[in-house]
């Protein structure tokens, strides 16, 4: 299952080595700054975060070889951005507190120097076994007075799904397939509903009420949960932003 999962990152410098800017990100969990990827690109490292989307699974640890750089992530924690090598790592998968035991998964990236990348924690059927995605960010800045936005379907028994704002007619993304490799849209800024419906059809599954998408913002939509069973279909938002105090990634 890993192997069909897992998208390859990009080794090759992005758009992100230009920024100049700590990135702010922005959960209900509260705010991180991170380093402007110039920055850690001189460093020669890399930028990664965790979101743990599998409901079924406790808290876990995620380690680089054997150094543990995530710890006690938890069922919808978005995790501030780390510095970790370029080099290629093996990442490993850990419960929390298990840090002799054999690792839920593992695989083997190499991450891009200055890069961003978000690593989401799923399973892709009722087995719950863990599974690694990894997914490159690009958070360069958008076009003048537009949002960029992406979603992400971490739910495998929804099936593809299309996203709407409310009010609107044509959905801002369509066909989402769980675990695709998720494409960048900008869209001029809005405030309402967004609702989530099987792909093609007038069926709403999920309903984020209250989106807000401002410009010169980049948003990740993470569709987690499931569809049938006790554990229901939820929305993470991840709002990231340009500007900040130029540190080591903080909690608020």
């Amino acid at each position: 299952m890993a192997v069909g999962l897992m998208l390859a990152a990009i080794a090759a410098c992005n758009s992100n080595s230009n920024n100049n800017q700590p990135v702010t990100t922005t959960t209900n969990s509260g705010t991180t700054t991170a380093p402007p990827a110039s920055e850690v690109e001189k460093r020669g490292n890399a930028l990664v975060r965790v979101v743990h989307v599998l409901p079924a699974m406790a808290a876990a640890d995620l380690f680089a070889g054997e150094t543990k750089i995530f710890e006690g992530v938890a069922y919808k924690t978005v995790t501030s951005y780390k510095e970790i090598p370029i080099e290629r790592q093996m990442m490993r998968l850990r419960l929390a507190g298990q840090d002799t035991a054999q690792p839920l998964t593992e695989n083997s990236e190499r991450f891009g120097k200055g890069d961003y990348y978000t690593i989401l924690i799923l399973a892709d059927d009722d087995s719950n076994e863990a599974e690694l995605l990894f997914v490159d960010d690009d958070l360069a800045p958008p076009a003048s007075g537009k949002a960029r936005v992406r979603v992400i379907n971490a739910s495998y028994d929804v099936g593809d799904v299309d996203v709407y704002a409310a009010g609107r007619t044509e959905p801002l993304f369509s066909k989402v397939a769980f675990s695709s490799k998720p494409t960048y849209a900008e869209i001029d800024p809005l405030s309402g509903a967004l609702d989530v419906r099987l792909a093609g059809k007038n069926i709403t599954a999920l309903t984020v009420p209250a989106a807000r998408l401002d410009a010169g913002k980049i948003y990740t939509i993470i569709i987690a949960g499931r569809a049938k069973g006790a554990s229901k279909l939820e929305a993470i938002t991840i709002e990231d932003g340009f500007g900040g105090a130029a540190t080591s990634a903080t909690n608020r």
